[in-house]
Parts: structure tokens; sequence; C-alpha cells
């Protein structure tokens, strides 16, 4: 067994949180449209996550979080 420092084993710690924190929650790929209740799509626009109902064109944006 390799002799490690408090602080190293601190740091492990410390960036396997924050791994966690930074990975994407899951996000349904159809959801109810509150407006018309048919299903919306997820649909993508380079950096935007956004939901669509294609009965009402209705559509729902995906804010990102800092």
């Amino acid at each position: 067994m390799e002799p490690k420092l408090e602080a190293e084993e601190v740091m492990v710690e410390n960036k396997a949180a924050k791994e966690e924190e930074q990975q994407v929650q899951f996000l349904e790929h159809e959801i109810e449209c509150p407006r018309c209740r048919d299903n919306m799509e997820l649909c993508s626009d380079f950096d935007n996550l956004y939901y669509v109902c294609n009965e009402c064109d209705f559509s729902l944006y995906t804010i990102k979080r800092n």
C-alpha cells in the first residue's frame, strides 16, 4: 500500500464530487404538452435543448444552470 498525504485524498474526493455535479440530468425524450396534451419531442439547436409540440407548435426551452 502506497502512503498518501491527507491533502491528496481530499483533492481526489473534491474532483469526484465536481464531476458528479457536472453530469447532465436525465431528460425525457417526450413529455406531455401543457397546452394540447399531445406529445412534445426533445430537440436540439446547436447548444440549446427544447421541447416542441408538432400539434400546436408550442415550445419549451431549457435553461442552462451555471
